[in-house]
């Protein structure tokens, strides 16, 4: 096992000694940094939030269902959409690309936190088959295959859908830095950012959507109005994971510059009055399309995790007084759950989905870093989300879909149900929730975060220093190059180690 030793891992003090040195003069240092590493607290670390318990979490309550041989499709690679709460193969034999893109990710999280090769095999088989067969020659992915993986019928591509059937190519792109799949992910963010496609110069927006051979512009709501999800879902489904490890440094820029771009465009038509609407034909009206808590409190996350990569911070005073009020209006103190969906502007509805819950979560965790006042927030909920969500009753386990406000689920399920896995869910919430909540363990216990990437054997010490805890910052040190990949030998496992989590 080799380690590497490289700047990043110089002590603290040090670093800044020699910072301080490159410099000819001294004089006034720049003012405080509030996104900068602040130290856990020193008391002990509240029960569930410990990073063991989410790494058991994501192996023994979610992967057994996403590894069980239903799951892995005909020939491999090729996933079923619709499955049982079994985890049987169920209802319709019609694939949809962004749902394989999600299991795509969630094996990818799997490697992260574990370095089972078994599940970097089947992210790689499904990259393989959306490449393969999910790419449209007219450009994009198709909405729907059919079970052999040919293209079924020609709906609507929504932007939203291209964000997550890249999802899990980009995924696999920032564990591997396969040059085909950062291939892939850069051209849909080109198709993104085409004036000619899916860019509204005029606007400063990414449409909706587009017909099947990308030559009109399609709603998702009303014509005319325009959808929060079509900014927000391409920052959330890969740009903020890759931008920070693509190969080229002028497209590291770029895509900097679109995740600002998507912020304020975000900030200045979606918000207002401590709300994320769903679309700007909703603005101020409550209970329409996608103005939940769960699509909030992910907006305030994403715009947070791109302020914190801008140098001028510009949404940083934003953040700071309008992200804790919503997500307090969110949590429903006397049961330490999240809540639904706001109702007006003091009142909310009660019980929640499991993605929404996930994103609240995640939003709270992120701020306790900062903000310890949330540690206490999180311990409740996050507690609540592994007793009320996972599915203990059959073997596949996996999470159901949604609860009441006191944590019963919403419906009793039969087996043959699809309420798991469907057109709309799949593994990644529940994967991702797992590793921002093992992340935040590992800064709440102030231990290191390790995570394993397959890197090309000649470059490992090159990109692991580059490589970030996943979409949060963090500071790389230590490099371990493991081993071999098994049946690749230009690639080594690496485990890298993060610290100073921000």
């Amino acid at each position: 096992m080799k380690r590497y030793t490289t700047r990043a891992a110089l002590p603290l003090a040090l670093l800044s000694l020699i910072a301080g040195c490159d410099s000819p003069t001294s004089g006034p240092g720049p003012e405080p940094d509030s996104y900068a590493y602040a130290a856990p607290p020193k008391e002990a670390v509240p029960g569930g939030l410990d990073a063991a318990t989410w790494r058991t979490h994501l192996v023994e309550d979610l992967l057994p269902f996403w590894t069980m041989e239903s799951a892995k499709g005909m020939p491999v690679g090729n996933f079923p959409t619709y499955r049982g709460m079994d985890g049987s193969v169920q209802g319709k034999t019609t694939r949809k690309p962004r749902m394989i893109g999600r299991q795509v990710f969630t094996y990818c999280i799997g490697f992260l936190l574990t370095g089972d090769e078994t599940l970097l095999d089947l992210a790689r088989a499904g990259t393989r088959w959306l490449l393969d067969h999910a790419r449209d020659p007219r450009g994009g992915y198709f909405a729907d295959l059919d079970e052999t993986g040919a293209q079924y019928q020609d709906a609507d591509k929504t932007s939203q859908d291209l964000a997550y059937a890249v999802m899990g190519i980009a995924a696999y792109y920032y564990v591997t830095r396969d040059p085909e799949a950062e291939a892939a992910v850069l051209a849909a963010r080109d198709l993104l950012f085409d004036k000619d496609r899916y860019w509204d110069a005029n606007n400063g927006r990414i449409k909706d959507g587009m017909n099947g051979a990308l030559t009109t512009e399609t709603y998702m709501g009303e014509p005319g109005s325009w959808e929060l999800v079509a900014q927000l879902d391409p920052v959330t489904a890969f740009l903020l994971l890759v931008q920070p490890v693509l190969s080229d440094p002028a497209r590291r820029d770029q895509a900097l510059g679109d995740l600002r771009a998507l912020a304020m465009r975000i900030h200045d038509s979606f918000w207002k009055d401590g709300i994320f609407w769903g679309s700007t034909g909703a603005v101020g009206h409550y209970g329409t399309m996608h103005t939940d808590f769960g699509h909030i409190l992910k907006s305030y996350w994403a715009l947070l995790l791109i302020d914190k990569r801008l140098d001028d911070h510009p949404l940083r005073k934003f953040e700071a007084e309008s992200a804790p009020v919503t997500l307090k209006m969110a949590y429903d103190d006397a049961l330490g759950r999240w809540a639904k969906a706001p109702t007006s502007a003091t009142t909310v509805s009660y019980g929640s989905d499991w993605w929404a819950y996930a994103e609240a979560d995640q939003l709270a965790a992120t701020l306790s870093l900062h903000d310890p006042k949330w540690i206490s927030v999180v311990s409740a909920t996050s507690s609540h989300f592994r007793t009320d969500f996972v599915d203990r009753t059959r073997a596949a386990r996996e999470l159901v879909p949604s609860i009441s406000r006191g944590g019963k689920w919403s419906f009793n399920w039969s087996d043959l149900d699809t309420a798991k896995c469907n057109e709309w869910k799949n593994g990644f919430h529940g994967a991702e929730h797992a590793l921002v909540m093992n992340l935040f363990g590992h800064w709440i216990e102030n231990t290191p975060a390790t995570l394993y990437f397959a890197l090309p054997a000649d470059k490992v010490e090159a990109q692991a220093a580059v490589s970030q805890p996943y979409t949060l910052l963090g500071r790389v040190t230590g490099v371990e190059d493991v081993r071999a990949l098994g049946g690749d030998a230009t690639r080594r496992v690496v485990r890298v180690s993060f610290t100073e989590l921000r």
